[in-house]
């Protein structure tokens, strides 16, 4: 009887373990993405931090999470290294490396840009073949753009590098998402104001959290954000978190 008891505590005590552990999600946000995912005052900030905060909150599950560079970020997700990493457009190049829940963060407006001279207008990812584009390391940007071979694609460290590379006329196209552009213009007035524009729509994607195809956790996690984000679109979080950073970054449509 006793050695029953001892053999039931600890099948009690590792069931309880292995649920504590399934309630705790480590996730990783970029780390140079704002108003998005970004490291400012030395901690995750941004909406889609606060919509993935939120969402496993209700879900009631505990989230810690961590800020890395976007290319470095995916690649250790792909390893297994790491759990999940946001933001990911869900397209052919990244289902192939990575597992995604099925309600997205949010969608947003990828926007091509010019120098402030351009005579075009209300371009297309058709009018971009045989184009110069700059775009950012380890970012993707949905299909025709992303696998179309004849636009040659000038891969910059990040966003603000595309616009320095427009603005100084050293590639004649860049695509850039449009909150994250009325960021950067905002924050380097100075140097970029009056040099570049908006002169077209590229795509408006859904952005997802990519997950490891090398973790177990994986689905239980997956599980929890689907949860969670139906939970607080459902109760007006959602909707209270979107407009609060909406009303803070806006480019006019082109």
């Amino acid at each position: 009887m006793k050695r029953f008891l001892a053999a039931l505590l600890i099948l009690l005590i590792g069931a309880a373990s292995e649920s504590a552990a399934q309630q705790k999600v480590t996730l990783v946000a970029e780390n140079d993405w704002f108003p998005y995912a970004a490291e400012r005052h030395g901690a995750p900030e941004g909406m889609a931090v606060d919509l993935v905060r939120a969402a496993y909150a209700a879900a009631g599950v505990e989230l810690d999470l961590v800020s890395l560079p976007y290319a470095r970020c995916l690649e250790e997700v792909a390893k297994g290294v790491r759990l999940g990493c946001f933001d990911t457009i869900r397209e052919p190049e990244t289902l192939a490396r990575f597992l995604f829940h099925k309600e997205p963060l949010f969608s947003a407006r990828i926007v091509i840009i010019a120098p402030i001279d351009a005579t075009v207008e209300n371009l297309t990812a058709a009018d971009l073949k045989g184009q110069t584009v700059a775009v950012t390391n380890g970012y993707t940007y949905g299909e025709p753009f992303q696998s179309d071979a004849t636009i040659k694609k000038d891969v910059a460290k990040n966003d603000l590098a595309i616009l320095r590379l427009v603005a100084n006329q050293r590639d004649p196209y860049g695509v850039i998402y449009d909150k994250v552009m009325a960021h950067l213009l905002a924050e380097h007035g100075g140097e970029l104001a009056g040099k570049v524009k908006v002169v077209g729509l590229l795509t408006e994607p859904d952005l997802y959290v990519s997950f490891s195809k090398e973790r177990p956790d994986a689905q239980a996690a997956m599980a929890a954000l689907d949860k969670g984000l139906g939970i607080i679109r459902a109760n007006g979080t959602y909707a209270e978190i979107e407009e609060r950073w909406s009303l803070r970054f806006s480019v006019a449509a082109p």
